[in-house]
C-alpha cells in the first residue's frame, strides 16, 4: 500500500463490516441494506492511521477495532491495498467504542 497516514486532526480506517450484500463465514448471504432504514446502524472500523491531534490519539493504536456511528466516515478512497480495501477518514467524536477482539471474531458473533 502507498504510504498514507492521518493528518494532525484526522483518523484513517477500513470497514470491518461495510455496507452492502456480505456472506456470513457459514455462507448466509445478507442482503444489501445500504440505503434503507435498517441499513441505518454503526459499522466497525479497523484503524489505519490516528492523528496526534486528536482526542482518541491516546486511545488508539493502527490495527484497533472501533465502532463508528453511523456515517460518520468519508467516501472510500482506492489506495492500492493489498486486501483491495478503501480508505475511509473517520469522525473522531463519532467513536463510540474501541472491540477488545479479531476482525474474525466479529463475523463469528454474526456482526457481518
Amino acid at each position: 500500500m502507498k504510504n498514507v497516514r492521518a493528518t494532525s486532526k484526522s483518523v484513517l480506517g477500513f470497514f470491518v463490516n461495510p455496507p452492502g450484500e456480505t456472506t456470513t463465514n457459514s455462507g448466509i448471504i445478507i442482503p444489501d441494506d445500504d440505503g434503507k432504514a435498517e441499513g441505518i446502524k454503526s459499522r466497525y472500523m479497523q484503524i489505519h492511521s490516528v492523528g496526534s491531534d486528536t482526542d482518541v490519539s491516546d486511545d488508539l493504536k493502527p490495527g484497533d477495532i472501533v465502532l463508528v456511528a453511523h456515517a460518520r466516515w468519508s467516501r472510500g478512497v482506492d489506495v492500492d491495498d493489498e486486501q483491495g480495501r478503501k480508505i475511509h477518514s473517520i469522525d473522531p467524536d463519532e467513536i463510540l467504542a474501541i472491540f477488545d477482539g479479531s476482525p474474525d471474531e466479529l463475523k463469528l458473533e454474526g456482526f457481518i
